[in-house]
């Protein structure tokens, strides 16, 4: 039976079989990944940790490397979207950051296993369009998000008008990768919780320091 002869119903539960399939091949690509690291996800381990056969890879996504950049894009939208479901929230602008922050502190806590294989995937991303194009358009998304959230700030009076928001917005994002890092090499080093607190403060110190940074006086 080809697509021109397929009822509503028979279409609507291939495509659901078909998005069922996909997410097992991801899924399974992940534990894989944590287990074997990039170099180790071979396709035979990942069709046996799904259950799908080879084929599968190739007919559901055209290649392993492919398969693997999904995955990986995949575990980075489950630890960005939290913050900017936050970001998003109908709540005051301060309340919003400070719930994005702790967003951004619960997902390193639980990403901790994968963030070594992240990682090494954004050094390869150059090589994988679809890789390097999402993680852009993701990164990207939260970046516009946090300036927003810090433009609302400076308009409400909580944060002084010294704070330039994109390159602020770009601070935080390249704080959160150096933490990953950091995360992935030394896991003992980091403390997801006291991290947010931490950020959370020099928010709070911000509002109540309007001057900025003082200069210091030459000699």
């Amino acid at each position: 039976m080809n697509d021109l002869t397929r009822t509503p119903r028979a279409a609507a539960s291939a495509g659901a079989r078909s998005g069922d399939t996909r997410i097992r091949l991801i899924e399974a690509t992940q534990r894989v990944l944590v287990e074997r690291g990039r170099q180790g996800a071979s396709s035979r381990a990942i069709a046996a940790e799904s259950g799908v056969n080879l084929a599968g890879i190739t007919y559901h996504f055209g290649s392993k490397d492919e398969l693997v950049a999904q995955a990986l894009l995949a575990a980075a939208r489950g630890w960005i979207e939290p913050a900017l479901a936050a970001l998003k929230a109908d709540a005051d602008p301060p309340i919003r950051m400070i719930l994005a922050i702790q967003a951004l502190q619960e997902s390193l806590s639980r990403a901790r296993d994968l963030l070594r294989v992240y990682l090494e995937a954004l050094v390869h991303a150059p090589r994988s369009d679809s890789l390097r194009r999402g993680i852009d358009e993701l990164v990207g998304e939260l970046r516009a998000y946090l300036a927003e959230e810090i433009r609302a700030l400076q308009t409400n009076g909580f944060l002084p008008a010294w704070i330039d928001p994109d390159p602020m917005a770009m601070l935080i994002v390249a704080t959160g990768d150096g933490l990953a890092l950091h995360s992935a090499l030394h896991p003992e080093s980091v403390q997801p919780q006291a991290v947010a607190s931490q950020a959370i403060q020099l928010l709070l110190a911000a509002s109540v320091n309007p001057a900025g940074p003082s200069t210091p006086t030459p000699p």
